[in-house]
């Protein structure tokens, strides 16, 4: 099978170290020495144009340059790039080129601190993995794993990395059996971190959350449940129920339901009001001329309250509660 080389590496193979305890005139011999060896590289590359890995070769010896001196960036990236254009106009994929140059710019700004650049040639080598070894070859399996967690630690929206995560674990589950990565079961406490993560940062964006439903034709929030109150997040508020035995779930319906109307006023339902509260979840169909999904009237959807206006409901809410 052809090497990809692993698209999350944070330095290039070429990066060289030069060594705290050398003399600063040991350092700067050894700086001119690789820089005389990456300009070799760049003339070999100048005089094969049209040769994708010799232009990749001189992006990656800048680079080992780079990381020490931080002024050959950009001709780093220029020289990629090239590389990059050669690879995409290949009509069969006879190398790895494009999933390299891909990793290679990804590391390339996430050295200069580019994160959005960083993650999305992260995200493109992956892709160009995909494409020429298959969704389900362990390479592909791997690299998409590798880079799910990465993206995870820099980048600011859980959900990009976690999708990466879930999908590798599922697509190492679904591919046959002489592809699977064998000893993937090793790795599910990545993949349970990667979930705690997804949770908090789920929990995190639904603290001002509350469920709308409607009742007698009128519009309530829904500010507590057997398992759920108003002043947590909205999260984790329907899992307790779906892992109770079906007869408890029937026995304890429609208890310990709070509602509130737009006058911040609440209503305790009976057990009996309560078994026939609508959650209805709503229907919807995309209008491809507006790009607007439709959705059927009266449906329950969330609302998401202003911090001040919320903090001042709970307090209200606590005093309705625990009034005697």
């Amino acid at each position: 099978m052809k090497r990809i080389v692993t698209i999350v590496a944070l330095t290039c193979a070429v990066a060289f170290q030069v060594n705290a305890q050398n003399t600063v005139e040991e350092n700067e011999k050894m700086v001119r020495a690789h820089l005389q060896m990456a300009e070799q590289t760049v003339k070999l590359a100048d005089a094969n144009p049209t040769d994708g890995q010799k232009q990749y070769a001189a992006a990656q010896a800048l680079v080992g340059v780079a990381v020490n001196t931080g002024g050959q960036y950009d001709r780093a990236i220029s020289y990629a790039h090239k590389a990059l254009e050669i690879a995409k106009a290949q009509k069969e994929r006879k190398d790895t080129l494009l999933a390299n140059t891909y990793s290679l710019l990804s590391n390339i700004y996430l050295m200069q601190g580019s994160v959005d650049n960083a993650c999305d040639f992260m995200e493109l080598s992956v892709d160009a993995t995909e494409e020429q070894l298959g969704r389900y070859d362990p390479a592909t399996i791997y690299n998409r794993l590798k880079t799910g967690l990465t993206l995870m630690s820099i980048y600011p929206d859980t959900r990009r990395g976690f999708l990466n995560v879930m999908q590798a674990f599922y697509d190492n589950d679904k591919a046959p059996v002489n592809k699977r990565i064998k000893n993937m079961e090793q790795l599910n406490i990545q993949f349970s971190m990667a979930m705690e993560q997804m949770l908090t940062a789920y929990a995190n964006g639904n603290r001002y959350a509350v469920p709308v439903v409607m009742m007698d034709g009128e519009k309530y929030f829904l500010v507590q449940t057997r398992d759920w109150h108003i002043g947590q997040p909205l999260a984790n508020w329907l899992s307790p129920n779906m892992l109770r035995s079906e007869d408890e779930r029937l026995a304890h319906r429609g208890e310990n339901i709070i509602l509130m109307n737009d006058k911040v006023e609440f209503r305790r339902l009976t057990k009996e009001e309560g078994q026939n509260l609508p959650m209805v979840f709503p229907q919807f169909m995309l209008n491809p001329n507006s790009r607007e999904v439709e959705i059927a009237p009266g449906a329950s959807y969330l609302w998401f309250l202003q911090p001040e206006t919320y903090n001042e409901t709970v307090k209200r809410f606590e005093e309705f509660v625990n009034k005697k």
